[in-house]
């Protein structure tokens, strides 16, 4: 039998001999009809075709394909392929340095050819990731696992495992007698439970699992270590999942200390200072363009229509909470007609305050556009958070432990939570907790493409319509 580990690196292999051949596809196909006019070919073509092949797997080798990972997302997609492009880019110029009767691109030539290879290996990789997914949807290439115990944090690793795309075959789980039962995270329905604690060497004794997550561990740590032997004995491979639901969301990390390894609490990339001015010069070259083009044509359309349909002004303020737990005025169009209650007030479904027009603009997401000129000031971010209003804000951070973490970075127009479904009313407090724990992840695992992906969803879903904005 094939290990589910052994499965991963063939086909890692599979897919980076893919990605090769369509690198040296579209080198070729570029070459044939011309495409590349900063080019002087010549007749060392052979030479340029041997030093990209070169460059391109030694970038491979730094960059891995890592698309087939079963928890990869589209962001890590494009991190990995801008890195390999750019990586491959330095190689090629550099190698062709060496020779003295080669064409050595200029800046506007090499940049022309890294985003070639970036946007060609990009449509690729996704193509495949997608594909992947359709095939473990339906139980192809999947990975048999068992969760040792119950309670909040296994429940969390079971709707990871019961997702339906990442091709986890969650088997079962063990409990003590009376503890909490798991549920499948999609269907919400029971997941088998197979036995007590003390059950699970026998069960392994029969049946092979690819990997065992524990969240509670039998009596006695003689039990335990017998138990560990058996997993390597039996080639499964064990993960420990926390019991404690203080910082249950960190995206914690093993360093060492001395001669033992110890585990930090959590991880904020937007601490760091490279990181913070990428994302802002982003924000601000961005926001400066719409603001510069498309905004001023929005504007008049929305001037017109609002004067004509509802009387007030054009814009809304509102004071919300912001990075680091500062206030600061958020601005929108008005979709609303003028109350006393829009600021403590939540928008509900059909709420008779909203216009005709103005639920056309929340459901297209147009009255957030004002916000750019947030981002221009440095209030806000393209993607983050969504800024709460201060009574919010007073009333969650009392109900909801680690709800004020969320202003660890600077709110957005768009985030992570409100592309996955946490947009609108939040009637409960375990609405608004959800909404927390999406947030928080972002924070977790903030990336420049992480924000692409996220800006590509909300303008998907700007164009689709959102049952939710109303």
């Amino acid at each position: 039998m094939i290990s589910a580990s052994d499965r991963t690196f063939k086909l890692g292999v599979l897919l980076s001999v893919i990605d090769w051949l369509t690198f040296n596809i579209v080198f070729l196909l570029f070459y044939c009809i011309g495409c590349f006019p900063f080019f002087k070919w010549g007749d060392s073509f052979g030479t340029y075709f041997l030093v990209a092949n070169i460059a391109y797997v030694i970038a491979l080798q730094f960059v891995q394909v890592s698309f087939h990972h079963r928890q990869s997302q589209p962001a890590m997609v494009l991190n990995n392929t801008s890195r390999t492009s750019v990586m491959f880019t330095v190689l090629y110029t550099s190698f062709l340095g060496v020779f003295t009767n080669v064409y050595v691109p200029g800046v506007l030539s090499s940049l022309l050819l890294a985003v070639v290879v970036f946007l060609a290996t990009t449509l690729e990789r996704l193509s495949l990731r997608n594909y992947l997914i359709r095939q473990r949807s339906v139980g192809r290439d999947s990975v048999k696992v068992v969760i040792l115990g119950t309670g909040g944090m296994a429940q969390r690793v079971a709707n990871v495992l019961t997702n339906g795309w990442n091709g986890y075959q969650l088997l079962g789980y063990f409990s003590r007698e009376g503890d909490p039962g798991l549920v499948n995270g999609v269907t919400g329905e029971a997941v088998e439970r197979l036995g007590g604690l003390d059950d699970i060497g026998a069960f392994l004794d029969k049946t092979h699992v690819d990997e065992l997550y524990i969240n509670k561990i039998p009596s006695g740590s003689g039990a335990f270590k017998e138990l560990m032997k058996q997993c390597d004995k039996g080639m499964t491979r064990a993960f420990y999942v926390p019991t404690t639901f203080y910082g249950e969301f960190r995206k914690a990390k093993v360093k060492e200390f001395g001669d033992i390894y110890v585990l930090s609490q959590y991880n904020e990339p937007l601490r760091d200072v490279r990181n913070r001015m990428k994302k802002r010069l982003f924000d601000f070259v961005v926001s400066l363009l719409f603001l510069c083009t498309l905004f001023p044509i929005i504007f008049v359309v929305v001037y017109i229509v609002s004067k004509l349909t509802m009387p007030g002004p054009l814009f809304f303020k509102q004071k919300r909470t912001g990075y680091d737990g500062r206030d600061f005025w958020c601005y929108k169009f008005r979709s609303m007609k003028v109350n006393k209650d829009s600021d403590t007030v939540q928008a509900v479904k059909d709420d008779p305050r909203v216009t005709k027009w103005g639920a056309f603009m929340r459901h297209t997401n147009i009255d957030e556009l004002p916000q750019f000129i947030n981002v221009l000031k440095g209030d806000m971010s393209l993607v983050g958070p969504r800024p709460h209003m201060l009574a919010h804000t007073d009333y969650y951070s009392e109900l909801i432990s680690d709800y004020m973490i969320r202003h660890y970075v600077k709110p957005g127009i768009t985030g992570w939570a409100q592309t996955h479904g946490e947009r609108g009313e939040t009637k409960t407090v375990d609405d608004m907790r959800r909404r927390v724990e999406k947030d928080i992840w972002y924070i977790e695992h903030w990336s420049f493409w992480l924000d692409i992906q996220i800006m590509f969803k909300t303008i998907s879903d700007a164009i689709h319509g959102d049952d939710k904005a109303y």
